[in-house]
């Protein structure tokens, strides 16, 4: 079967395709908004603790693992179509004996993933015949990120990788164009990774003690009652840590419109 990257199409597979699989969250998740039931997601049990919204519809199966689907369970389900990021996981070459495959570009050396989930939003409503739907979420972002918030001193983007490592959000990450489009300035200038994080320790938060924390949940809780170096950090000190809850961090359009609404929350 053929294989369909970036903007390309297969000729092998004609009509709208309805047993789609997805083994990305940000496709999941954007298909979900378009009103398309995905057949199977990677991870789906997973998914509803890390994404949270839009949710997977009742009964969608899971595909194994994102960085290596279940092939058999694959070939058991006989997709239409697997979707796929474009540069992670299992190479798409190993799922074109199951189904035609699409792989879409999110998250790339470009460092410009907002942009990128727009057009995953035009591909894959264009795919499933969702056009005017994709418009409408479409718009609906341009809604999230048009009132700036005002007055706010930079912020510092964190997730915890464990207790003692924080992954900070900076250039190419989603969520520091989502926070630079509502006007926020973000205080990481430091290089990121081609998902836009850089990985530290809680120490290098303490040499932005100006700065205003946006920690995204789960995050420790016995660390933050108990540890002392938490307790010390200036921001902690000053109240000026915000905790968000949990939103995909590597998401789409749809996760783009949660944090940005998360932000004028925190």
């Amino acid at each position: 079967m053929a294989m369909m990257t970036g903007r390309g199409a297969s000729a092998e597979a004609p009509g709208r395709p309805e047993r789609i699989v997805a083994l990305d969250w940000a496709l999941a998740e954007t298909l979900v908004a378009l009103g398309v039931a995905p057949l199977a997601v990677a991870e789906a049990p997973l998914y509803a603790k890390r994404v949270v919204v839009p949710a997977l519809p009742p009964g969608t199966a899971d595909a194994g693992l994102r960085s290596w689907p279940n092939l058999e369970a694959l070939r058991a389900l006989r997709p239409d179509l697997v979707v796929a990021l474009e540069g992670y996981g299992i190479a798409p070459a190993r799922l074109e004996a199951i189904a035609p495959v699409r792989a879409l570009p999110i998250y790339t050396a470009a460092r410009r993933p907002l942009a990128l989930a727009r057009e995953a939003v035009t591909a894959l409503a264009g795919l499933c015949g969702r056009e005017a739907t994709g418009r409408r979420l479409l718009a609906g972002l341009d809604a999230a990120l048009a009132p700036p918030i005002p007055g706010q001193r930079p912020v510092l983007i964190v997730k915890f990788a464990d207790e003692r490592v924080v992954d900070i959000y900076g250039r190419g990450s989603l969520f520091d164009d989502v926070a630079r489009a509502r006007g926020l300035e973000n205080a990481w200038r430091g290089p990121t990774n081609i998902w836009g994080f850089a990985s530290a320790g809680l120490e290098e938060l303490a040499r932005h003690p100006e700065t205003r924390l946006l920690v995204i949940e789960p995050a420790p809780a016995r660390l933050l009652h108990q540890s002392a170096i938490w307790q010390a950090l200036p921001q902690q000190r000053a109240g000026r840590v915000g905790l968000l809850p949990p939103a995909w961090v590597f998401g789409g359009v749809p996760s783009a419109i949660r944090f940005a609404r998360l932000l004028e929350a925190a």
